[in-house]
């Protein structure tokens, strides 16, 4: 795979990134090893996006990396927050993340992850007023200092990305992470061309929309799924009947294809972070990525005609 710039740290990236929030559920998992992680890697793929709080998800990856004969990927993790409610609704920062919370996370995933440094470090949540309570950004700086990280980032929660406008404005950290999809193209309006001219990186993350833009699950999946329960499935699936009528199979062979083809389309996407913890997810989304850019036209129509502002995901406990 061709390889992008993430923002102006000089780090380069696949534009497929192996999330790793679901590894463990890996039908082949054996003695710590992920068979998915290991096709990703063979294909190139040079970025794995995990954290803390996602079960067993660093340990695996380390236990897959001892195996792994081929170059070393990136890894990018996401801090252990102390505010459980900080993800629904604004905590101070130095409630979420006081400075030895960073310190004591940093330092279990170094142990882990069983690396010197960890090449891009997120905040797991975000809020706007955070920008102005930037004690958590010092620690981080001083952990970077220390040789501990290389990158500092925040995860931009739900589909709040315009409250990541300023911190990247300012130049404040090195990337973001945000939900991009094709009913959530509206990070395309002002945080990705943003983030190009202030040279940060930006993983996407839920391109699939949890598995929803597949157009596999019937309602009941739906009921059963943490982030799509709250959906609207009459809607959902009316929507997706539009895409598939305006785009399937002339503009793309599948909707799977079509969403990750839209997301890589969009300028300022540095990688895109998919969960595929078996192998013909792996297989399925590189090529998907071979098949490169959606046409223009497509893109454009995509982003006029099925943006859904909505979110499903204020209402989880």
């Amino acid at each position: 795979m061709e390889l992008r710039s993430y923002g102006a740290t000089g780090l380069s990236v696949s534009p497929l990134a192996y999330g790793a929030m679901t590894v463990r559920s890996d039908p082949a998992l054996k003695d710590g090893v992920a068979p998915s992680l290991l096709a990703a890697l063979e294909a190139g793929v040079t970025l794995i996006d995990t954290a803390r709080a996602y079960p067993d998800s660093e340990a695996i990856i380390a236990a897959t990396l001892k195996v792994w004969g081929g170059p070393k990927p990136l890894i990018s993790t996401k801090l252990r927050s102390r505010s459980r409610e900080a993800y629904r609704v604004y905590r101070p920062a130095h409630e979420a993340y006081p400075a030895e919370a960073i310190r004591d996370s940093v330092e279990a995933s170094l142990r882990a992850l069983q690396v010197d440094a960890l090449d891009i470090v997120h905040l797991h949540q975000w809020h706007y007023a955070w920008t102005h309570e930037l004690g958590w950004l010092e620690t981080l700086q001083r952990l970077r200092e220390a040789g501990k990280l290389r990158s500092i980032a925040v995860s931009v929660q739900d589909h709040e990305h315009d409250a990541a406008l300023e911190l990247v404005s300012r130049g404040l950290v090195d990337g973001v992470q945000a939900i991009v999809h094709v009913f959530e193209s509206r990070p395309a309006n002002a945080l990705l061309p943003l983030a190009r001219t202030r040279g940060a990186g930006v993983i996407a993350r839920c391109a699939l929309d949890s598995g929803g833009l597949t157009g596999e699950f019937g309602e009941a999946e739906f009921a059963a799924r943490t982030f799509l329960k709250h959906a609207p499935f009459g809607e959902y699936a009316a929507r997706l009947a539009a895409l598939r009528e305006a785009f399937v199979p002339d503009v793309a062979g599948t909707l799977t294809e079509l969403a990750l083809r839209f997301v890589l389309s969009l300028p300022g996407v540095s990688s895109l972070a998919l969960g595929m913890a078996e192998r013909r997810f792996v297989d399925a989304a590189l090529e998907a990525v071979r098949r490169g850019p959606l046409p223009a036209e497509a893109v454009d129509a995509i982003r006029r005609e099925h943006v859904w502002t909505r979110n499903f995901y204020e209402r989880l406990p």
